[in-house]
């Protein structure tokens, strides 16, 4: 599978997440879900953000993994970035910086033959890391064969 993806105006629902996966309700009178046992695989992505992968307290995502998954992260637009996208419900629009993968409440989560490239220079704001976690809210994490590193463009 080939993804591409884009900033466009902020008033779009998403901030160019090549993959999101969240159960964050829509508003509060829904109920909490749980997404589980999913298998991302064969994946090559050229995107201006990273993936965000976000459960909730009490709908937790499990058992997640990314097997023979390229990432390639550059920017080409001029709509800004720094943005997280909880919409809709939950925390609607968040500042936050560049990061290859975003996870909070997660139980369960294998990467495997994965690649993030990172473009140097030219954008607006600079890539902070590969992966973004709350230690408290991630647990049983294994990584095999990971890289994460800078090109020139």
């Amino acid at each position: 599978m080939n993804i591409s993806t884009r900033y466009y105006h902020p008033s779009w629902w998403g901030r160019a997440e090549p993959i999101y996966v969240t159960t964050c309700p829509r508003d509060s009178t829904s109920k909490k879900g749980y997404i589980s046992n999913l298998l991302f695989v064969n994946i090559t992505a050229h995107s201006e953000n990273g993936v965000f992968l976000s459960g909730c307290e009490g709908g937790m995502l499990s058992n997640l993994r990314f097997v023979n998954v390229n990432f390639t992260y550059r920017r080409w637009t001029n709509f800004d970035g720094g943005l997280i996208d909880y919409r809709p419900g939950c925390q609607g629009l968040v500042k936050h910086g560049a990061a290859g993968m975003i996870m909070e409440h997660i139980q369960g989560l294998e990467v495997e033959n994965v690649s993030m490239r990172w473009a140097s220079g030219g954008a607006k704001e600079e890539w902070d890391n590969p992966l973004e976690f709350r230690p408290s809210t991630v647990n049983n994490v294994s990584f095999l064969n990971f890289h994460s590193g800078v090109y020139a463009q």
